[in-house]
């Protein structure tokens, strides 16, 4: 039987590979990530991004199970018109055929959301970033230009709604606000409100890379960096999850790394800016699966 006091909120790390998955959800809650839903079902789903939450739903996942999606406002086919306007991305005279992402509108569905991206402010955003960059005498990364700031980041992502669906907002919080946390962190934040919830275990969420480059299982493919970008930067990961912690001292949290901690590790280490969090223990995988098996 499922212990809904134990939770994982599981990443897209790469250590998370060859873990079994259906295994861990049939003992604890689990809550995911973004494009976990490809692959996998968690008990939850959570995506901030705009271009991947039009892929989820699109997809038809999120007639059959729960996911939270950052800025999703229905809105009635009646407003179309006002507000899917593509010329409001750029003021750039070129095509902007290529930059309206809309999906086919089923009879019955009579409500829509629209995302957008600047164009022209991707495009400024862009040049300052490499202007910086060589004035500080290192080489630009294009797998990392092109997905976070490349023109196909820009558009308007129109998605037709079905009557019902299981769609939440993330801005459910309390303030009505997700507080700009990312996905991971907003796994852990809505997990550590469920009442029930006492153990939180944090899988998958490997914060750094054992090289320079991204660590993500689903790099190289839609929505995500190339393989040979850099890795992201975890510092905002790191803060998010901390202020987490700190809200909720009757939980206890646990980093779930494939190894022992060893100082010389890349993911399989202490996190520096959690030192002193009494509520948060290093464990590996094996300790988590064993803890799992045992019967309360």
């Amino acid at each position: 039987m499922k212990d809904k006091s134990k939770v994982v909120c599981l990443g897209n790390g790469e250590s998370r590979l060859n873990l079994d998955l259906d295994k861990i959800k049939e003992q604890v809650m689990v809550w995911g990530c973004n494009a976990l839903y490809r692959d996998w079902i968690p008990d939850y789903l959570v995506c901030c991004d705009i271009e991947m939450s039009h892929e989820i739903y699109r997809s038809g996942y999120c007639f059959d199970n729960v996911v939270y999606f950052r800025d999703w406002s229905r809105l009635p086919a009646e407003a179309y018109d006002q507000v899917v306007v593509i010329e409001h991305i750029s003021n750039s005279e070129i095509d902007m055929g290529p930059f309206l992402h809309e999906s086919s509108r089923p009879e019955g569905w009579n409500e829509f959301v629209v995302s957008g991206q600047d164009l022209d402010k991707i495009r400024t955003i862009r040049d300052d970033y490499i202007s910086k960059v060589e004035a500080s005498g290192e080489k630009v990364n294009p797998h990392n230009l092109d997905i976070v700031l490349g023109d196909v980041r820009a558009g308007l992502w129109v998605t037709w709604l079905a009557p019902e669906d299981k769609v939440r907002k993330t801005e459910s919080l309390p303030g009505n606000s997700d507080y700009s946390f990312c996905s991971g962190a907003l796994c852990n934040l809505f997990s550590s409100l469920e009442p029930e919830t006492k153990e939180i275990f944090l899988l998958g969420m490997d914060l750094y890379s054992e090289t320079e480059n991204a660590n993500n299982v689903y790099k190289s493919t839609d929505c995500y960096i190339d393989a040979g970008g850099s890795m992201i930067p975890p510092d905002n990961w790191i803060k998010q999850h901390r202020l987490v912690f700190d809200k909720f001292p009757h939980i206890k949290y646990y980093k779930v790394n494939p190894k022992p901690v060893a100082s010389f590790e890349r993911i399989n280490r202490e996190i520096e800016e959690w030192e002193g969090v009494s509520n948060l223990e290093y464990i590996t995988h094996s300790e988590m699966n064993e803890y799992f098996s045992k019967k309360p």
